[in-house]
This record gives structure tokens, C-alpha cells and sequence, in this order.
């Protein structure tokens, strides 16, 4: 997809595809949130994106997500051929016959592969937000491995449901308890009970303020879509690039709005949705 028209774009059409299990998260609330913060533009939701894989097209889309798992956090591509098994794997999980989860993949590689899949007819005036049940990584420089992302931003970004819970990290008292309970020896529901605790420290699985994470995360999708520029310093803006879990929730629940900035970049944009870049 060519940027050399993108500063001439404007946004019409922002769509978000559901991701791979039925009885994930339901989307409604986050499109209901991105109408009411831009009223111009149309909010699609849109069944999982590997439902446009064909008989034709399926083994080659299953080789690559297969390749596409990080199996080496220290390794900035990851160069292996993959087993039968694996890509058998990601041919049920396409077809829906087999529950996604428990794997990592490769950011950017599965954006690559979502591109592709996208490519008929997509341009600039659609903002596209995938989330998937997948884990996704991508490799930082700073320390030179990779780490499990939120979202992968890029046309289109991606969201990870199991990266809310998974990718910004606990708190130092958590993981002190948690290791002293291993220690002793102490078993599952040992833990459990540290879990439930611990519980307004972070988002777990089936949390039900997940859906106010969402729609913090769709919002800075969209932002980079218009301004490449997703994030805020700012630690009670809902823009605000959180690595700790205990900023996801202050900054998309506690405090759950936007900074004086971006309420007033918002508003503008809002009006006239043109892509700054």
C-alpha cells in the first residue's frame, strides 16, 4: 500500500475484525466509543480476517503463520522450517476447528500477513484494527530480544486480547509473592488465592473491565492511522503507552480520559478526520 498520497487522505471507515474464538470479547461497547469520539466516519465490526482464506490460498497463509511463531526471544528473525504438525495446526485454527492460544508469533510477520489478506480494495481511508487471540511479540533494540505486545501497530494494527493480560508486567510485590510461594512449595490454589489478592493490580482473563482496555487501544490504533503518533506521556491520558499493568488500568480505567492535548487533537480531528502525515 503505496504513502504517497496518504497526507491526502481522509478517514471515512474505521473497521475491526473480531478475532479467532467465537466467545471472545464482543466488540459493540469499542465501536460504540469510536463513533461517539469521531461521529463522521463509519465503524464496521467485521467477522475474524482468516475467514477470507480460501481452499486456494489456505496451505500457503497456514505455512506462514506457522513460520511466523517466535520460538527464540533472542533472535531478531526467526529462521526455521516448520514442523507438519505446526502448520496442520494454524490450517484448523483458520477454518475454525481448532482454539487459538498458547503459541507466539511474530508481530510483524503477522502484520505482513494480514496486509496481504487485506489488500483488495484497502486504502488509506480505512483505519483496520485486527484483534486476535494470538500472543504477538515484536524485537526491541534495547535489549535486544523480543517482548509481547498489546498492539502491533502498522496498516493494520493489530490487538492482542491475551497480550492485555500477558505484556505489561505485574507488580514487583506480585512476582516477590508469587516466587517465595513457588519456593515453599505451595501449590495451585496457593496461588489463586495471590491472584484474587492481588486482583485490581492487573487485568486477567475474562476480566470485565477488558473492554475499557480495548477501547483505549483501538483509540491509539486510530491515532497512528492519522498521526503515526499513538501515545501520550501523560499518565492519565488513555493514550498513554503503559508497561506496567498498574498504568493500563490507572490510564484506561481509573483515570479512563483523555489529556487536555489530545481531548483538544481529538476534537479537531473529529471534524475533519484528515490523515497528518
Amino acid at each position: 500500500m503505496s504513502t504517497s498520497k496518504a497526507s491526502e487522505a481522509e478517514l471515512g471507515r474505521i473497521d475491526l475484525f473480531r478475532s479467532e474464538n467465537p466467545d471472545s470479547v464482543r466488540l459493540d461497547e469499542v465501536k460504540e466509543y469510536l463513533t461517539g469520539l469521531f461521529p463522521s466516519v463509519s465503524v464496521r465490526i467485521l467477522p475474524f480476517v482468516f475467514s477470507r482464506v480460501d481452499r486456494s490460498t489456505e496451505d500457503k497463509i497456514s505455512a506462514e503463520l506457522a513460520r511466523a511463531r517466535m520460538k527464540n526471544p533472542d533472535v531478531v528473525e526467526q529462521a526455521f522450517e516448520p514442523m507438519y504438525g505446526e502448520i496442520e495446526y494454524e490450517r484448523r485454527t483458520i477454518a475454525g476447528k481448532a482454539r487459538v492460544g498458547g503459541v507466539v508469533y511474530d508481530g510483524r510477520k503477522m502484520g505482513s500477513i494480514l496486509t496481504r489478506l487485506l489488500e483488495s480494495g484497502h486504502s488509506f481511508e480505512t483505519a483496520s484494527i485486527m484483534f486476535t487471540d494470538r500472543l504477538v511479540s515484536t524485537y526491541s533494540h534495547d535489549d535486544l530480544r523480543h517482548h509481547l505486545r498489546t498492539v502491533v501497530f502498522g496498516f493494520p494494527c493489530i490487538i492482542s486480547l491475551p497480550g492485555v493480560v500477558e505484556a505489561p508486567a505485574k507488580s514487583r510485590e506480585y512476582h516477590v509473592l508469587k516466587q517465595q510461594l513457588e519456593m515453599e512449595g505451595a501449590g495451585e490454589l496457593a496461588l489463586v488465592r495471590l491472584r484474587n489478592a492481588l486482583k485490581d493490580e492487573f487485568i486477567d482473563y475474562d476480566d470485565p473491565r477488558t473492554i475499557e482496555v480495548l477501547k483505549g487501544l483501538s483509540l491509539q490504533a486510530v491515532m497512528f492511522h492519522l498521526t503515526l503518533d499513538p501515545f501520550c506521556e501523560d499518565r492519565d491520558c488513555r493514550l498513554f503507552n503503559a508497561h506496567w499493568q498498574t498504568d493500563l488500568i490507572r490510564s484506561q480505567i481509573s483515570a479512563g480520559r483523555l489529556c487536555k492535548r489530545h481531548t483538544k487533537l481529538i476534537s479537531a480531528l473529529s471534524a475533519k478526520p484528515v490523515l497528518r502525515w
